[in-house]
């Protein structure tokens, strides 16, 4: 069965909104979405994050996180930022 969850994150500069589908039988995400008020360089970083989530485990998502953007520059947030929003999106999609 899919669940979607969504979140809002208030980073120290700009906002990090999540969207997450989540398959609640495997505990994998389907699909994510990413979007926001945050500046993030090189702008593909976002897609390549949004792509590495895609097939994830749930259980697999803060290190996901933290290797799409350890390349990238991050200004007013941080990856940390990111995978609180992504995870509270998995807890409202009704995944523990």
């Amino acid at each position: 069965m899919l669940a979607v969850g969504s979140a809002v994150k208030r980073a120290q500069k700009g906002v990090i909104k999540a969207r997450l589908t989540v398959d609640t039988e495997t505990l994998r995400i389907v699909e994510a979405r990413i979007t926001g008020d945050f500046f993030l360089y090189p702008e593909d970083a976002l897609w390549k994050l949004e792509e590495s989530l895609r097939g994830a485990a749930v259980a697999e998502v803060a290190d996901r996180v933290r290797d799409a953007l350890k390349e990238a520059k991050l200004v007013g947030s941080t990856a940390e930022d990111f995978i609180e929003a992504l995870m509270e999106a998995v807890e409202k999609a009704g995944v523990r």
